[in-house]
């Protein structure tokens, strides 16, 4: 079969077709990634984001990937790998500091990248992502607007009790997602520890 994509984004199946929002898209599946979804801002995406890296990188490679829709006045020390009007990708190397960047690099992952986007260049950025990042490589990104064009190798939702303004998305995602995942403030309601890379695919151990 004549592989689809190139790259990092090369696989031998063809896209899926999905149905979010009442709009069909196609979605290129990639197994070596896990996406992270949550119903609405700070329900924990970046602390699962965290604990499921320092739990893979005793055996594996990660690299963490956090996309924003909206841009941000950035440091003037930032390293900027691609800087234009549509989208921004940008390279962590600290591990100090507050940024969600600082703590997924602090957490373990072998490479960071923080990238703002327009919905709309997101296969942009994918293509971009393709010339830097090996394809073999283990990601966990955070990104809600990536599932209406990626099929992952695991989709995770995560909803905060407590939130009460709902994302746009948030039932369809709650559908598409391979694991619903609940925090309190404090604790998930699932052990990052169970997740692992075996096989070319993620599991879930008991």
């Amino acid at each position: 079969m004549v592989p689809y994509g190139t790259g990092l984004f090369q696989h031998t199946l063809p896209p899926i077709l999905h149905r979010v929002g009442g709009f069909l898209y196609m979605a290129i599946q990639r197994e070596n990634i896990i996406l992270l979804a949550g119903n609405g801002q700070n329900v924990g995406k970046t602390l699962f984001a965290c604990q499921l890296i320092n739990s893979l990188k005793q055996k594996h490679s990660v690299i963490g990937i956090k996309i924003c829709p909206h841009f941000h006045e950035l440091k003037p020390d930032t390293e900027f790998v691609v800087k234009n009007t549509n989208y921004q990708i940008t390279k962590e190397h600290l591990q100090q500091g507050k940024k969600d960047s600082n703590r997924l690099l602090a957490a373990g992952a072998k490479e960071v990248y923080y990238i703002q986007v327009k919905d709309d260049y997101l296969k942009e950025v994918l293509s971009c992502l393709d010339k830097i990042i090996p394809n073999d490589q283990l990601l966990i990104i955070e990104s809600g607007g990536l599932r209406k064009i990626l099929e992952p190798g695991l989709f995770i939702m995560i909803e905060s009790k407590n939130n009460k303004k709902l994302k746009p998305n948030t039932k369809e995602y709650r559908e598409l997602a391979d694991l619903n995942i609940e925090f309190d403030g404090e604790e998930f309601n699932f052990d990052s520890n169970k997740l692992d890379f075996s096989d070319q695919k993620w599991v879930i151990k008991n």
